[in-house]
């Protein structure tokens, strides 16, 4: 009977563990709108940069550097 027990917990956390798992691997990345080319990109942080307290995303480190040398020419007026 306690084999039985010490089974049946053991298949309920394997059984939580995977489904937290896939649930994480399903979620997708968040996005946002790349200000030199204008696609939708993936939030990385190794291909962004901040400037004046905002952070901005890129799909390439080319638009990240021109957006660097001329922030101005890319930032949305508010």
């Amino acid at each position: 009977m306690r084999r039985s027990a010490v089974a049946i917990a053991l298949i309920v956390v394997l059984a939580a563990t995977s489904m937290t798992v896939w649930a994480q691997a399903k979620k997708a990345p968040e996005k946002a709108k790349d200000p030199v080319c204008g696609i939708m990109v993936d939030k990385d942080p190794n291909l962004s940069t901040e400037y004046k307290g905002e952070k901005y995303y890129f799909c390439s480190k080319a638009d990240m550097e021109k957006f660097k040398k001329e922030p101005e020419k890319y930032v949305k007026k508010k």
